[in-house]
């Protein structure tokens, strides 16, 4: 038995279901550091602070670096923007690092809105348009 083919919606009904999460892209694929931001960043700290090593960006120190956002993302912060992510000493939730410092204290707020204008420049006029060029996300 052959089915009937479906009708066209009326024209009151297109888009009546566009705002279900069906359509919309999940959190990780939106918050999720690529590798080539993951190589951008460390290209970007060895540049910033002087160095031949990926460093953090907030003390200098070399060892055990995590990408951090400057946007959380929990708050849909891309990482597939290098603008949005910074080389950090530690992890999240290990006390003392520079990664914990960035995410647990209210007074750093300021600071990486900052951080982040000082990144948005570098890479809109400054030495980072060089390296990376901004494509169309979809």
């Amino acid at each position: 038995m052959r089915k009937k083919p479906k009708k066209a919606p009326m024209p009151w009904r297109q888009g009546l279901l566009d705002h279900h999460k069906r359509h919309n892209r999940l959190r990780g694929a939106i918050t999720k550091v690529t590798s080539e931001v993951r190589l951008e960043v460390n290209r970007r700290s060895m540049e910033l602070m002087g160095t031949d090593v990926p460093v953090c960006e907030r003390c200098g120190t070399s060892k055990n670096l995590s990408k951090g956002h400057i946007v959380e993302a929990s708050h849909m912060g891309p990482g597939y923007d290098p603008s949005n992510i910074m080389n950090l000493c530690g992890t999240h939730g290990f006390k003392g690092t520079c990664h914990d410092w960035c995410d647990n204290e209210y007074i750093v707020r300021k600071w990486k809105e900052q951080y982040g204008a000082m990144l948005r420049l570098y890479y809109s006029e400054g030495n980072g348009k060089n390296y990376w060029s901004y494509k169309e996300e979809a």
